[in-house]
């Protein structure tokens, strides 16, 4: 199916589903907390003040006429930081290694992001992470129509299977992709089970915050979470909105 062909890992991670910060963990200051390991608003900021001007310089002289649009949110940096301090714990678990020759230019060019940045490098290394767990499920149970319903429903508020029924779509997705779904799927249920005592707590400003295991690419290039796993409760919260 041509509007869902293109399904690709990237970075995931699992935790408690959590309510909402606590009492005693819910410092204005701090972005997410990783067990003891906090993760500060002014360390989201560094990384997306850095990600910001090599964007602008990479714009070059056309930038000063229109200023450059950033193509990722600060909630991508939040995710981002979450992602490669949890997956490098669960990689370690499970015995993953990233290579020593990892590139970060491709990763560059599907973020919009030059990849001498931070962010680009740690998203980079928490995909390959995902990825290289993905290789070694072996025999993931089949998709289920819940499972499929999920990814159906995610494309289809993104105008991606505009025409389409839910079974129709489910005919018509080609075997490698039921495949992704299926190590997606896996992959979630297995990352779910050694997060889950790592007591991980997510600000509300930016909940919900998804971590993706697959995602899509839209029409336009833009890249999406297709099947994520929850890192805190979609809550009304009276904090600022964040992009």
């Amino acid at each position: 199916m041509q509007r869902a062909r293109r399904l690709a890992s990237v970075a995931v991670v699992a935790s408690l589903a959590v309510t909402g910060l606590s009492a005693c963990r819910s410092a204005p200051s701090v972005a997410a907390y990783l067990g003891d390991v906090r993760i500060t608003e002014s360390r989201v900021q560094d990384v997306w003040d850095e990600a910001q001007d090599a964007v602008v310089k990479a714009a070059g002289p056309a930038a000063s006429a229109a200023p450059a649009t950033m193509p990722i949110t600060r909630t991508d940096v939040v995710r981002t930081l979450v992602s490669a301090d949890v997956l490098a714990k669960v990689a370690k678990q499970e015995g993953v290694a990233l290579p020593a020759d990892l590139s970060y230019d491709e990763y560059a060019t599907s973020l919009h992001v030059p990849a001498t940045t931070e962010f680009v490098k740690l998203y980079a290394q928490a995909d390959t992470y995902v990825r290289l767990l993905r290789e070694g499920v072996k025999n993931p149970p089949a998709s289920t129509d819940a499972d499929l319903r999920e990814v159906y429903d995610v494309l289809a508020a993104n105008g991606q299977v505009e025409g389409y029924s839910f079974d129709q779509f489910k005919q018509s997705l080609p075997d490698n992709n039921k495949q992704l779904v299926q190590t997606a799927t896996a992959v979630r249920q297995e990352i779910a089970k050694i997060t889950e005592p790592m007591d991980i707590t997510v600000n509300p400003r930016y909940q919900p915050l998804g971590i993706p295991v697959l995602q899509f690419q839209t029409q336009n290039g833009a890249v999406r979470p297709l099947v994520s796993v929850p890192l805190g409760a979609d809550e009304s919260v009276p904090v600022s909105a964040v992009s």
